[in-house]
């Protein structure tokens, strides 16, 4: 199974009652560090917590640790936005840190690396 398919497939239906409302969700940064961070799949050093999904869709936060990476991989139809909120990490070739923002549209393989920086923290979609 992709790692695409994993996000979608099995870690997003761990995902608390209230987030998969079709309802508002408003979660403060408390609430948001009070969701246990998973693992994602079998991928050391990588962790999220999803905040919001819908049948097609979801949205979270992830941390790639200092020294490791999220491996390559394409999403078959959701398109994946990144913005990262902290550290650095390199997605499609470039450097990018805090504030920075990655659109990789389907199909296209990328990677975040944070094998040779302190890590990095991502505010996450995919979006069909």
């Amino acid at each position: 199974m992709s790692l695409a398919e994993e996000v979608t497939r099995g870690d997003a239906r761990r995902v608390t009652d209230q987030a998969t409302t079709t309802s508002p969700v408003v979660l403060t940064a408390d609430a948001i560090a009070a969701i246990a961070p998973e693992p994602l799949g079998p991928i050391a050093g990588v962790s999220h917590r999803v905040v919001w999904r819908n049948e097609a869709s979801m949205a979270g936060v992830m941390t790639v640790s200092a020294g490791h990476r999220l491996g390559t991989h394409r999403h078959r139809v959701n398109h994946h936005h990144i913005w990262v909120l902290e550290g650095h990490a390199v997605i499609l070739g470039t450097e990018v840190g805090p504030g920075s923002y990655v659109h990789v549209p389907s199909g296209v393989g990328h990677d975040i690396d944070a094998t040779g920086s302190e890590g990095c923290t991502i505010f996450y979609l995919y979006l069909r």
